[in-house]
C-alpha cells in the first residue's frame, strides 16, 4: 500500500511539472498562479503544496527538469560521438525537437522574476547542460582544424554565436513530430554547413 502511495505521489509531482512547464513558458512566471497550476492538474492547491511550498519552487524544478534533460543528452552526445560536425548537428538537432522557439518568456522570469541567489544556481545548470558541451565540440574542432569559416574567434564567443543561432533555429511551437523532425534535419545541417564551411556560393 505504502508502495502504491509512492508511485502515485511521484506521478502527482510529474503532473505539476509537465502543466507548470506548458503553463509558464506560455503565459510568463508572473500570470500563473499556483491555484491555476492546481486546477490544470486536477488536484487541490493545499495537495500542490503537499509537494512545493511554493510557486518559485515549481518554478526551479521547471527548469531544473529541462537542464537536467539536456545535460544528460549533451553527454550522450559527446561520448557517442567523436567528430566535431556530427557533435554540432546532434546538439543543434535535439535542441529543435526539445526546445520552443519563444524563449524571451522564460529569459525575462529569471531575469526579473527570481532572485539573485536562485538565478546563479540556474546559471550553474545553463553552463554545465548548455554552454560547456558546445565550448568543448568546438575547442576540440579548433584543435583539430575542423572549424575554419571563423576559427579566429576565441571558443567563448563562439560558443555563444552558436548558441544563438540555435536558438534563432527553434519553432514557435511543438507541432506535428514528423513535421519537426523533418524541420530540425534541415536546420541542424544548415548550422553545421555554416559553422564549418561558412556561406559560399557554389
Amino acid at each position: 500500500m505504502a508502495r502504491k502511495k509512492e508511485v502515485s505521489a511521484e506521478q502527482t509531482q510529474r503532473t505539476i511539472i509537465a502543466t507548470a512547464e506548458r503553463l509558464f513558458m506560455t503565459h510568463g512566471y508572473r500570470a500563473i498562479s499556483t491555484r491555476r497550476i492546481a486546477e490544470e492538474c486536477g488536484i487541490t492547491q493545499p495537495a500542490l503544496y503537499h509537494h512545493f511550498p511554493n510557486k518559485q519552487a515549481i518554478y526551479l524544478e521547471v527548469v531544473r527538469s529541462i537542464m537536467v534533460q539536456t545535460e544528460e543528452a549533451m553527454a550522450h552526445v559527446l561520448q557517442d560521438h567523436a567528430d566535431s560536425k556530427e557533435r554540432i548537428r546532434k546538439i543543434a538537432y535535439f535542441m529543435i525537437m526539445n526546445h520552443q522557439g519563444d524563449m524571451t518568456q522564460m529569459f525575462h522570469d529569471l531575469q526579473y522574476e527570481i532572485d539573485e541567489q536562485h538565478r546563479k544556481t540556474i546559471q550553474d545548470w545553463w553552463m554545465r547542460s548548455y554552454f560547456n558541451p558546445v565550448m568543448q565540440t568546438l575547442t576540440e574542432g579548433i584543435a583539430k582544424g575542423d572549424i575554419s569559416s571563423i576559427s579566429s574567434a576565441p571558443p567563448m564567443e563562439l560558443t555563444f554565436f552558436v548558441l544563438e543561432m540555435m536558438k534563432s533555429f527553434l519553432p514557435p511551437s511543438k507541432e506535428d513530430h514528423e513535421a519537426r523532425r523533418a524541420f530540425a534535419d534541415k536546420k541542424s545541417k544548415m548550422l553545421v554547413d555554416i559553422l564549418f564551411d561558412g556561406i559560399r556560393k557554389k
